[in-house]
């Protein structure tokens, strides 16, 4: 573990003893305008479906702070998406996961969700992706702590962050021709870095802006 990573974790173990709750009041987050129409609608050809889009979600530290995770991959899972679950340090087996199926013949979209060192492995899975030529159609970090920039083949990409001590804005690549959102959560009443992940609002938030892009 770096340095930065080792300071990062003692701050986070001194904040979980305070870990807030859900916040009752949430900000209202507006539909995005790309969200009418789904980057994945090539001219009349139909939607791909959610058992095909295969969504990769990455807890944070030692897995334990990031129930939001496990919650939504549950609510994604329900919906009928073909869904897996790791934690931050096993990134190099997403890769090779995505580039298995990619390589075995799987060209539906590809999707990846994370909270904290989990939303900076989104980012370093993603460029990963790139570098073999495999399209990222959405990714959602939660809280960020050191994100790379956003690489540009992912279509959509969407951050939620507040000024809690860990959280950054994103940032994508020079020339990024794809949608980023950056949500700052800063103002909203008990949020943290340990509860940014199990808003059920936020939840609603990325399985709706999933949903346009997919069908049953």
């Amino acid at each position: 573990m770096k340095p930065s990573r080792r300071a990062f974790a003692l701050a986070l173990l001194i904040a979980a003893a305070g870990l807030a709750s859900p916040a009752e009041a949430q900000p209202s987050l507006t539909r995005p305008p790309w969200a009418g129409a789904p980057p994945t609608a090539k001219g009349n050809a139909p939607l791909p479906t959610r058992a095909d889009t295969h969504v990769y979600l990455l807890r944070g530290l030692f897995g334990v702070f990031s129930l939001g995770m496990d919650k939504l991959a549950q609510e994604l899972a329900a919906r009928g998406y073909t869904v897996e679950i790791q934690n931050w340090d096993e990134a190099e087996t997403v890769i090779q996961q995505v580039a298995a199926r990619a390589s075995g013949g799987h060209t539906g979209p590809v999707v990846l969700i994370g909270h904290s060192l989990g939303a900076n492995a989104v980012i370093e899975v993603a460029t990963a992706m790139r570098a073999r030529g495999v399209p990222i159609v959405l990714g959602v970090t939660f809280d960020a702590t050191e994100p790379g920039p956003v690489p540009d083949n992912v279509a959509v990409f969407i951050n939620f962050w507040a000024k809690d001590g860990f959280g950054r804005p994103v940032q994508a690549v020079p020339g990024y021709g794809g949608q980023l959102e950056n949500f700052d959560l800063s103002d909203v009443p008990d949020i943290s870095h340990t509860s940014i992940d199990t808003m059920d609002r936020f939840h609603q938030f990325v399985i709706t802006t999933l949903d346009s892009m997919t069908r049953h």
